[in-house]
């Protein structure tokens, strides 16, 4: 039987991102698990702005774990990111989903505006506050997702949402 990808260690992509001096928001399962729904996740997650001079940071922070297109193994390249919507990559430090922000609320400057701020001994981050996460679940839609947003709901209360166009139209 063939090894799966390494756990994900969202700490060694935060430090390699945080040395390039990249911009990003983590979103996804670690982002609920920081809101205190603790469970597994496969993954790590970025929210990344729409910026050519970002993405080259990025794919420099990647790089330095390794990082490989998961679906072919080519080496992460800037091409490769340049105008995607999602690109999933493996890297040292497990599997790392890149999210290109959408449109408001779920651009980076309102998520990163509403983020809550973490740390580790690589640097401070930034974290999908709790608004933006559940527009992020509820636009993904999956099984997993709606999951999230019941067992985040049992701990905080009403969520808020924000209308999420094409989704709330």
């Amino acid at each position: 039987m063939a090894a799966g990808p390494p756990a994900p260690r969202l700490d060694l992509v935060v430090g390699a991102l945080n040395e390039a001096g990249a911009r990003f928001v983590v979103i996804g399962g670690f982002a609920v698990i920081a809101h205190r729904h603790v469970r597994a996740t496969q993954d790590s997650d970025f929210l990344i702005p729409a910026d050519e001079a970002n993405d080259r940071l990025v794919v420099a922070g990647l790089r330095a774990l390794s990082a490989e297109r998961a679906r072919d193994g080519a080496g992460l390249d800037l091409e490769m990111l340049s105008g995607a919507d999602h690109v999933r990559v493996l890297t040292d430090g497990g599997l790392v989903d890149l999210v290109r922000e959408g449109v408001p609320p779920l651009d980076f400057e309102s998520v990163a505006a509403g983020a809550v701020r973490a740390d580790f001994e690589t640097g401070p981050f930034l974290v999908a506050g709790l608004a933006a996460l559940v527009g992020f679940k509820r636009l993904a839609g999956r099984p997993q997702d709606r999951r999230d947003l019941e067992a985040l709901e049992e701990i905080h209360g009403d969520l808020p949402v924000e209308p999420i166009p094409g989704l709330d139209d």
